[in-house]
């Protein structure tokens, strides 16, 4: 028994400590871990770069430090996304929900001096349980039983351009897509949807916000995922693997639109903080290099030759398997294959995460290796045939 919010189904396991992709559980199991923290864990675990950050945080003596404090990292952090993304302005918070929110409510202040005031989001999207977050999600599992939830939201088909035109209109202020979507079960934008989306927002001067929570900061093989698409967004979310497991978001806003913001307008008590921005700066440099991202690429394309022989093997049991990068699902035929395959993986030494029922998604650490990939689909076989 504990005193834990039963919002999750906790694991039977405990952990205690971790290396490389590997957790360590009380009862001396060692787990390969495709799971990373449901896509944080970006550089595993007691990985350098972290373990230096913090040990030279913590010899300054500091662990908090207001929103209006000035700080190196700060600073550092917030010109080094700027740089590899839309060269906007950045804001601070600790969660991608949180970095959503800052989104929605700019988004929605710049579109109210134009008398826009609509957003269009998309099916099978997820960008957070918070309420606001809630409004652009389509899973109405989680809106479930909390009465009204805010904003002016239309859902679009994903990668239906015909739809997406039918749903535009004069009051439309955004769209906001995740182009590799996580919780939906790994939905991958094709290029002319994505094609569709900058040219609409262009020609109608609609807002584009692109959630790269969960497929940003290397995940896809690119820093963030919206550069396989040509598109350049004007707000973007950013969090999970940005701090590889120290709580970070950001909001990263084109300057034509952070220029109508003025103080007061939106804050986060502990956003910004040096701790977390110091070991964001470190892990954002140390994966935004071209060898780092290229070996994700491969490994990536590793992954998924290794998926599609795997359904090519037991197309009676799976029905897809979508990847980029390291970023990966499984749909199978229905749910009961799909948790029994699932709990058949943990049984043997594998983490992965459960989504939508029947999809398992893998989000392995970007530092993995060849040889983990192959072990780690060599379990999920093995869990297949027994």
């Amino acid at each position: 028994m504990n005193n834990l919010l039963k919002t999750y189904k906790f694991s039977n396991f405990k952990v205690i400590k971790g290396r490389g992709c590997y957790l360590h559980t009380s009862d001396n199991k060692k787990l390969l871990d495709f799971s990373a923290g449901v896509a944080v864990n970006s550089l595993g675990y007691n990985h350098p770069i972290v373990k230096k950050s913090l040990q030279d945080q913590i010899k300054t003596g500091i662990t908090h430090l207001s929103g209006s404090q000035m700080h190196e990292f700060k600073t550092k952090l917030s010109k080094l996304l700027s740089e590899n993304s839309n060269k906007g302005d950045v804001f601070f918070s600790n969660s991608g929900a949180e970095s959503i929110e800052a989104a929605l409510k700019i988004a929605r202040n710049y579109g109210s001096k134009k008398g826009k005031d609509e957003i269009i989001a998309m099916t099978s999207s997820f960008h957070g349980r918070t309420i606001g977050a809630l409004s652009v999600g389509s899973n109405k599992k989680y809106k479930t039983d909390i009465g009204p939830v805010p904003g002016k939201v239309k859902f679009c088909k994903f990668n239906d351009v015909s739809h997406l035109k039918k749903l535009v209109n004069k009051k439309t202020i955004a769209i906001i897509i995740e182009f590799i979507q996580g919780d939906g079960g790994i939905n991958i934008c094709s290029k002319t949807f994505a094609k569709a989306i900058k040219d609409i927002c262009k020609s109608k001067k609609i807002l584009l916000i692109g959630d790269e929570i969960q497929g940003g900061i290397g995940r896809t093989g690119k820093i963030f995922a919206y550069k396989h698409y040509g598109v350049n967004p004007d707000i973007i979310t950013s969090a999970k693997g940005l701090g590889s497991g120290i709580p970070i978001g950001a909001t990263i806003v084109k300057k034509y639109i952070s220029k109508i913001i003025s103080t007061g307008f939106h804050g986060s008590t502990f956003g910004g903080g040096m701790l977390q921005t110091r070991i964001s700066y470190n892990v954002l440099k140390y994966i935004n290099t071209k060898s780092f991202l290229n070996k994700v690429l491969i490994n990536g394309k590793l992954l998924s030759r290794l998926l599609k022989k795997m359904h090519d093997n037991h197309i009676d049991k799976i029905v897809d398997t979508r990847c980029l990068g390291l970023m990966a699902g499984i749909e199978f035929r229905n749910n009961e294959i799909a948790l029994k395959t699932y709990n058949k993986m943990a049984k043997n030494g594998l983490i992965s995460t459960l989504i939508q029922d029947k999809i398992i998604r893998l989000t392995p650490p970007l530092i993995v290796s060849k040889n983990e990939i192959n072990k780690a689909t060599q379990i999920v076989a093995k869990s297949l045939r027994n």
